[in-house]
């Protein structure tokens, strides 16, 4: 099966976007451009064998298909692209068009599960529909009749008209009638209408049957307005494809899944280092495991001059969030140049892959897009469409040795994200789902967990990806953005951090949510999470989860309060409910330092966190 895309179009109506370059070069979300977005996942699906019919600034087109060495391109030009229709691009390409295809337009965006499901159908000729979506005045419709394809049209919108895309998969028998018509419509002079045209006068002869992308995504990108809205839109079904293993041996997997001729590039801790390269003596592996619970910038700079020295082609990450997020920088900085600060260059796509395997059960990093470094002495967080990890896998194993301490702070660090997720601004309905899914874990597992029951290791290792999950969409509020200077200042690992601020957080949001209608109605929602009827009793359930849990004692000093406000970072109070003010900041930091559910006095010592309390 070959791949037909028509990319022979100006995109006038993109603006300044496309005044020098094709539609199909401008990046999405992830940085990555709508034709290597198309190319990438059409050959993730098999297709080895491209024609592309150019026109505007075919150059540059020619010039993205030359670093798919392994891909097969046949470009063809329609020198008339300013004045006829991709009719005429069809046409030209016609000597080529002598297979099964996929036929489609270079400006749709899809995801990788919709082309699977085309490609795989029982059916050989498929297009799809949306039954459910409202049809575009613009844009194409579909005409049915027993889910055949009667009619693609701009100007139908009878009850048999569902909204369409012009992506096809054809036998070739249908192809070829497909073909010839269009020369018929070429050779007669109608070469300002689509090839769509062509085709209606046949679907009487052949058979294409509908497929809906009901549950999928694909979408045009007209316009400047297109453009905004579809690249936000196709980050959620991204997300959604994320591949999660779970496994009881996540080395079983590496061995299962990494080839011989891979170039590993592997973020550990020392003291996971020995297990795993003696494992996995039979790969080609190179170790990073110079980084702190809190990584560095300058910690991330060396990983990424190490990455650098050899041709890596994967990245490996076994550890808790701080060493996945190091490896999520070293993916999006390695294909920068290494003179300029990595935090003020633009990102660009990264296709190099990222096998994400947490240690710990805490921050959900090996799902999101979101990595936290540090950067003289402040939280910074890098975010990219592209640093989500492909592949997530589970393993509720390497939980059950874990420091007691550390299993406390990051299962705190987890249901925070949990419950802020689903107050936060930006959650939708997928986020509250998720949020959902990771309270109710937690509070049925956290005590088995904490015994070192495996099976409860397991389910609270799902909750923290599912925390992880919902913050991807709708990010934290004020507790964490408070949590992080707590963690500089006072050396409290990022979990109990957060863990410290939440409950007085919480208090002041109920407070503000008595002329909040809304707001109410959200914790409300919370508090049933919780199994409870009013918002005050979630509040107690939780602080009675922290007392069980047995956190050290913080003590916030009254001379840090101030300090500690004006660090907050307003850009991700924006999530918050309500915006609190300088002085309702210090406030909570009061509140924080004065929590009695801290019981201990004292810090047991464990390995990986450096401990600097003012007690």
């Amino acid at each position: 099966m070959k791949a037909l895309i028509f990319n022979s179009g100006r995109g006038c109506r993109m603006g300044e976007l496309t005044s020098e370059k094709p539609k199909c070069m401008v990046t999405l979300y992830n940085g990555e451009t709508i034709f290597d977005r198309q190319i990438r996942i059409l050959s993730e699906c098999g297709i080895r064998e491209f024609i592309v019919t150019t026109g505007y600034c075919k150059e540059q087109i020619m010039d993205a298909a030359k670093k798919y060495d392994e891909l097969k391109f046949i470009f063809v030009e329609n020198k008339e692209y300013e004045s006829t229709n991709y009719i005429v691009s069809m046409n030209h390409a016609t000597e080529y068009l002598d297979d099964d295809m996929l036929i489609l337009h270079g400006d749709l965006v899809f995801n990788k599960k919709l082309v699977d499901k085309v490609i795989k159908s029982e059916k050989d000729s498929v297009c799809v529909f949306h039954e459910d979506k409202t049809l575009p005045e613009k844009d194409f419709k579909g005409r049915f009749s027993g889910n055949l394809l009667k009619e693609v049209s701009i100007s139908i919108f009878e009850d048999d008209c569902y909204a369409f895309q012009p992506f096809y998969k054809l036998s070739k028998e249908v192809v070829t009638v497909w073909k010839d018509k269009v020369e018929e419509f070429v050779k007669n002079g109608q070469v300002k209408v689509y090839a769509e045209n062509a085709l209606n006068q046949v679907t009487n002869q052949v058979e294409i049957y509908g497929m809906s992308y009901k549950d999928d995504y694909v979408d045009e990108i007209d316009n400047r307005e297109d453009y905004i809205r579809v690249s936000e839109e196709i980050q959620y079904f991204d997300y959604r494809e994320q591949e999660t293993v779970y496994t009881n041996s996540y080395l079983r997997y590496l061995k299962g899944n990494l080839k011989k001729s891979d170039k590993v590039f592997l973020v550990c801790s020392k003291r996971m280092e020995k297990e795993i390269v003696r494992e996995l003596g039979e790969f080609q592996i190179t170790v990073f495991s110079g980084y702190s619970a809190n990584p560095s910038y300058e910690e991330v700079q060396a990983a990424v001059e190490k990455f650098k020295e050899k041709n890596y082609n994967i990245i490996v990450s076994v550890s808790g969030g701080s060493g996945i997020d190091v490896a999520k920088c070293i993916k999006l900085f390695s294909v920068l140049e290494m003179e300029e600060d990595f935090l003020k260059k633009k990102y660009v796509y990264s296709k190099l892959k990222h096998i994400a395997i947490p240690t710990t059960a805490g921050t959900g990093s090996e799902s999101t897009q979101i990595a936290v470094i540090y950067y003289q002495g402040e939280k910074y967080s890098v975010e990219h469409g592209s640093i989500l990890p492909e592949v997530a896998v589970l393993d509720g194993n390497l939980l059950t040795s874990l420091p007691d301490y550390q299993k406390k702070s990051t299962l705190l660090d987890a249901l925070c994200q949990g419950i802020e997720s689903y107050w936060s601004k930006r959650a939708n309905k997928e986020s509250m789902e998720h949020a959902k899914e990771c309270i109710r874990l937690i509070l049925e597992n956290y005590s088995a967990y904490l015994k070192g029951d495996l099976e409860a290791s397991e389910k609270i290792l799902l909750a923290a990806n599912y925390s992880g999950r919902a913050i991807n969409i709708s990010r934290t509020t004020a507790a964490h953005a408070m949590s992080y200077k707590l963690t500089s200042m006072y050396g409290i690992p990022h979990g109990h951090a957060v863990a410290v601020c939440l409950i007085p957080v919480w208090k002041m949001l109920k407070e503000k949510a008595e002329n909040i209608e809304e707001l109410r109605s959200r914790l409300l929602g919370l508090a049933e999470l919780f199994g409870c009827t009013e918002i005050e009793e979630a509040i107690e359930r939780v602080e009675n989860i922290m007392l069980e849990i047995e956190l050290p004692k913080v003590k916030i000093v009254s001379d840090d309060i101030k300090v500690l406000a004006e660090s907050v970072n307003t850009e991700r109070l924006k999530n918050n409910p309500v915006i609190f003010s300088g002085d309702e900041l210090a406030e909570l930091y009061h509140i924080s330092g004065l929590n009695c559910y801290y019981k201990m006095t004292e810090v047991p010592g464990t390995s990986g966190f450096s401990h600097n309390y003012r007690v």
